[in-house]
């Protein structure tokens, strides 16, 4: 499993791996209030960045720290009209969507999403000190970007070829109200239904909503059916695996990192779709581990709930794709039903 082809394969899982960890260590050490975003950000940045220069990282980051403020001052000042604070989210979405015109900016539109929509639904249910939250984002990105580069420093790899000439697409009104459809639903549910724990489920759905084509948008599903719900198996493991000894800090980094190097090798060796889908198991592996295991338990409960609103979330984007097909199908039958018995009625004239 670690043989590698080239050296550079060796040091991109090395640094993928150790980047991840570090910060998720930090993350859990410092006893932050949100340590999730220590596993989101090094997770995202590892697998998904292309340029990690100084100025690569604060363009990655910028336009998620400035949604994040711009929601927490929205959630503020709205606390009281949810239904405001709703419609200026919708209004957001599509602006967002509307700068998606090819893959690399769908790619780019993930972060800022969902972290306006963490701030939004975090303010609205939980009596969580929201400005300590956005400080912990801003930490969470400066301690990712230094980590990142001294990974990467320490482990350099052979540049890839140049990157492939993106041809921007513009979004067709159609694009757009399904995105607002899908992202502004989900929003809307969890804004009325206290269940934060699903929050998450929405990483999925934005996924999908960002498609432009019925092909790509059920490949997203499949996909993120079997990473999303996979993680959370390999979390389910590594926790069993970590019972009552998740306080040995020694062992749950030893654990944890190797957890990591493993799917960042499989990763580091792959191409095209397939590094992807290991690039989307790693995060959903991640998430939960940081999320639920703590000194004092080790989080199946919450693990195995996760698995199941991600697996009922993306049964019902299964469901609405189905669905849509069918009323497609019926429409064209119906359509050349018409026309054949016009073609009739003038033949028989």
């Amino acid at each position: 499993m670690f043989k590698f082809d080239t050296p550079s394969q060796r040091n991109e899982a090395l640094r993928m791996a150790l980047t991840i960890t570090l910060c998720m260590l930090i993350g859990k050490l410092f006893d932050f209030q949100s340590p999730v975003y220590f596993a989101l950000y090094p997770t995202l940045i590892m697998t998904k960045g292309k340029d990690y220069s100084w100025r690569g990282f604060a363009k990655t980051f910028m336009p998620t720290f400035i949604a994040a403020s711009i929601a927490l001052v929205i959630s503020e000042v709205f606390s009281e009209h949810p239904f405001v604070i709703w419609t200026i989210s919708l209004l957001f979405f599509d602006f967002m969507r509307r700068r998606a015109t090819n893959p690399a900016k769908q790619g780019a539109m993930l972060m800022p999403t969902f972290n306006w929509i963490l701030i939004v639904i975090f303010s609205q249910h939980t009596t969580m000190d929201m400005p300590t939250r956005l400080h912990e984002i801003l930490i969470a990105m400066v301690i990712t970007t230094f980590v990142a580069k001294s990974m990467i420093w320490l482990f350099p790899v052979k540049p890839a070829g140049k990157p492939r000439q993106m041809i921007d697409m513009p979004v067709s009104f159609e694009n757009r109200y399904i995105s607002l459809a899908l992202i502004g639903g989900g929003v809307a549910a969890l804004m009325i239904v206290d269940l934060i724990s699903a929050t998450f489920c929405l990483v999925p759905v934005i996924a999908a909503a960002i498609q432009t084509t019925r092909t790509g948008f059920l490949n997203v599903v499949n996909q993120r059916f079997q990473t999303q719900v996979g993680g959370c198996a390999i979390a389910i493991i590594f926790s069993v695996i970590m019972a009552n000894h998740q306080s040995n800090i020694g062992f749950y980094t030893l654990g944890l990192g190797l957890l990591s190097f493993t799917i960042s090798a499989v990763m580091a060796k792959s191409q095209g779709i397939a590094r992807d889908t290991h690039a989307d198991a790693l995060l959903a592996t991640m998430l939960p581990i940081q999320l639920y295991i703590t000194s004092h338990q080790i989080g199946l409960e919450s693990t195995f709930l996760r698995a199941w609103e991600l697996s009922v979330t993306l049964f019902i984007l299964w469901g609405l794709y189905h669905l849509t097909a069918l009323i497609n199908n019926k429409g064209s039958l119906q359509e050349s039903g018409n026309n054949g018995l016009s073609t009739s009625h003038h033949s028989q004239h």
